[in-house]
């Protein structure tokens, strides 16, 4: 094992042994090859038995890759040190043990769908009313009761206000007690219960903590209480224990992730050895510059600064469009001339954006171009949940034989029309030689069913009708709008009152945008619309050499890598999302987010905003991100596609109305989501969104140090624009 190969402080992390130490490793600055040499040194060099090193990361990719390197610098057939996930290591304690905790070890581990099951037996046991908590929303907060590792004995109710999280504290103790029941866990219980057995059972405790004489924690910043809890544990006795991360790529906040947990490692343990490597070996120093200026002016972090001895590199590129279709034009143009000019192959490029629903413009851009591309860490947009059950209705009215679309939607949203019944109705139309959807219409008069399913049926028939009629004497965007509303889709993802119902929210208002750019085109039609979205998966079975070009998220991308990056939608209501302008530390986890982004870049960064963008179903008139501001003159580089935008102006990133921008493109962007406003009773706050237009417009502006948020009407608040 040559490790001369290493730097001073990946060094100094490999060798140290004795006592507990944080390695804050920067962006591309080698952690994996530090946690493994540091385990292969362990057992070559220092003659530590593998079976008492314990390593513990985030993925099971991760934990295999890690399995590999590790066999290979060993070179032997002798027993190996424990590398796995979090839950994995968990799962494997309670087989053994949990017959401690009243279970026995041939337990279940349900699933999503099996938790959601279970639930709604445990509401309807406890009298809880469907309709007001919906069992998604409940199932969130008991989740979220877990990962912050509270107890139900723990809980305190009067410390709740009445809602979704007080009932979902009323159903817990009911809901634990049903999975025990059923001697199954779920698979926050993991995580809980082995930490509940290692609390309750001294013993066992001490046993493992003497047994694991040396521990290392891998993505530590992503870590929550529960997690936070197990590795203190088993770190009581003998307190070798070694955490990896970085808390400026800490952004997990939403799914209980605790960045305090590595802020406050020192304290938590004294004595600690904290090693900073700052050496980046994947970016130009260009890109480094512009995340690190970014990223420093967070309050809550460690002070460090990335550098490397890689070449300076081209400039940032920062790119302002007219809207969206034109980023999504700048963006495709830029892939193209990367492939042809430079010979990037496409898998080396990535576009990367803060939310799902800015993927489907750049689909559409990106199709046109012919250029193959796959959707990360998610469905492509037409193949969402969600824009698939929607459009489904649509399909059945334009072609009433689809019945696979049919029986998609039959049930959808949740109208009692249940698996049986519909077998039965399939049953009957083989026999007649009926379409499903006439088999449908004929329950009630054949007596197929019973009473209360012939009604439900009829009811869905109704719908149907009633579409059917919007769908003859109306647009698309109306049948739309109508369809949406009248089948109960928004009804329900609106109860539901979860991150992921309103991110499907946010899709279907997206959708509305799609169609509503087919109504502007006065040749399109429905069933072309319908057919393109069809045909959007063929590129999926393209053969090309090169690769195909990878879309995702800023949250799926971490621990990826690209020689080029886009990264599209940097304005204030999409990086920084509006959701975190009113809340500090959302707002710097959005920061981290931007850094995460820059740094996934090798060799180019490309920027991206526009003056207006139609998004989840309006238009906004966004104005460029804050973040953008932070970044230092000499090492980025601006281009528009209007010929008067200088950004050059540093009041250009102000936070106010763009002073850049001429007099029509400073009337559209007064009042845009981000602006800082003073109102003469409420003080300061800013817009976090907006409706309507000219004399109509409606604001949403929140208001720190006063009443929250509030909704006004712009032409009488008496709002001044700072």
């Amino acid at each position: 094992m040559n490790l001369e190969s290493l730097n001073p402080q990946q060094h100094q992390a490999v060798c140290h042994s004795e006592g507990p130490s944080m390695v804050v490793a920067g962006a591309g600055s080698g952690k994996t090859r530090v946690i493994t040499y540091r385990i292969a040194h362990l057992i070559r060099e220092r003659g530590v038995d593998p079976e008492s090193v314990l390593a513990i990361t985030f993925t099971n990719k991760a934990a295999g890759e890690m399995k590999e390197r590790i066999r290979g610098m060993l070179d032997h057939g002798g027993p190996s040190p424990w590398v796995s996930t979090f839950h994995s290591f968990c799962l494997r304690m309670l087989r053994k043990h949990i017959s401690e905790l009243g279970f026995s070890n041939d337990f279940a581990v349900y699933d999503a769908q099996d938790q959601l099951t279970l639930v709604k037996q445990c509401m309807k046991a406890a009298h809880i009313s469907k309709e007001a908590f919906p069992a998604k929303s409940l199932l969130n907060h008991i989740s979220g009761f877990k990962n912050d590792f509270v107890l139900p004995e723990q809980l305190d109710l009067d410390s709740m206000s009445y809602g979704n999280q007080m009932k979902a504290a009323e159903l817990y103790p009911v809901y634990q007690a049903a999975l025990k029941s059923n001697n199954a866990l779920d698979f926050d219980d993991l995580l809980a219960s082995t930490a509940k057995l290692f609390q309750q059972v001294p013993s066992l405790r001490e046993y493992y903590d003497k047994k694991f004489q040396y521990i290392l924690v891998d993505e530590f910043q992503d870590t929550n209480a529960v997690q936070y809890e197990l590795v203190r544990l088993l770190s009581m006795d003998v307190n070798n224990v070694c955490v990896v991360g970085d808390d400026d790529q800490s952004i997990y906040r939403w799914r209980g992730a605790n960045i305090e947990n590595i802020l406050n490692f020192e304290k938590d343990y004294s004595g600690t050895t904290v090693i900073k490597l700052e050496e980046n070996y994947r970016s130009t120093q260009n890109i480094l510059t512009a995340a690190g200026n970014v990223v420093r002016e967070n309050q809550n972090r460690n002070e460090k600064t990335l550098w490397t001895q890689n070449e300076k590199g081209d400039p940032v590129i920062c790119y302002r469009a007219e809207d969206e279709i034109g980023e999504a034009e700048f963006v495709c143009e830029g892939i193209q001339n990367l492939c042809q000019e430079e010979g990037f192959a496409f898998n080396e490029i990535a576009i990367l954006y803060r939310t799902n629903a800015q993927s489907r413009v750049m689909e559409d851009m990106l199709r046109k171009a012919e250029i193959p591309y796959q959707v990360i860490g998610g469905l492509r947009f037409y193949e969402r949940r969600e824009v698939k059950d929607v459009l489904a209705y649509m399909r059945v009215l334009i072609n009433p034989d689809d019945s696979v679309s049919l029986k998609r939607i039959v049930n959808v949203p949740a109208r009692g029309i249940g698996k049986t019944s519909l077998e039965k109705v399939e049953a009957f139309c083989e026999v007649k030689g009926l379409t499903l959807l006439e088999g449908l219409r004929q329950v009630g008069q054949e007596r197929l069913l019973g009473t209360a399913a012939t009604g439900k049926i009829a009811n869905f028939i109704g719908i149907l009708d009633h579409l059917d009629s919007v769908y003859r004497q109306s647009n698309p965007l109306e049948l739309l709008a109508e369809v949406i509303d009248r089948s109960g889709y928004a009804t329900m993802l609106k109860n539901e009152d979860t991150r992921e119902s309103k991110g499907r929210m946010e899709n279907l208002n997206e959708l509305y945008s799609a169609v509503e750019q087919l109504v502007e085109n006065e040749n399109g039609t429905l069933r072309e619309f319908l057919d393109s979205t069809a045909l959007v998966a063929d590129l999926d079975n393209l053969d090309d050499e090169r690769g195909v070009l990878p879309l995702m998220t800023l949250h799926t991308c971490k621990g990826l890598e690209f020689s080029a990056v886009f990264l599209v939608g940097m304005e204030n209501g999409l990086l920084p999302h509006a959701s975190s302008m009113s809340d500090s530390a959302e707002y710097e986890e959005e920061r981290r987010l931007c850094y995460v982004g820059f740094t996934r870049a090798k060799k180019k960064l490309f920027l991206s905003h526009a003056r207006r963008r139609r998004i989840y179903g309006n238009t906004f008139n966004y104005l460029p991100s804050d973040f953008l501001s932070s970044i230092p003159s000499e090492v980025m580089e601006r281009d528009s596609s209007t010929a008067n935008y200088n950004m050059n102006s540093p009041k250009q990133f102000s936070g106010s109305a763009n002073t850049s921008f001429s007099s029509e493109a400073e009337s559209e962007s007064e009042y845009s989501i981000g602006t800082k406003v003073i109102h003469p009773k409420f003080g300061a706050g800013i817009v976090i969104n907006r409706s309507g237009e000219d004399e109509d417009l409606k604001l949403e502006v929140f208001f720190k140090d006063g009443p929250g948020k509030k909704k006004l009407a712009a032409n009488l608040a008496n709002l001044i624009i700072l």
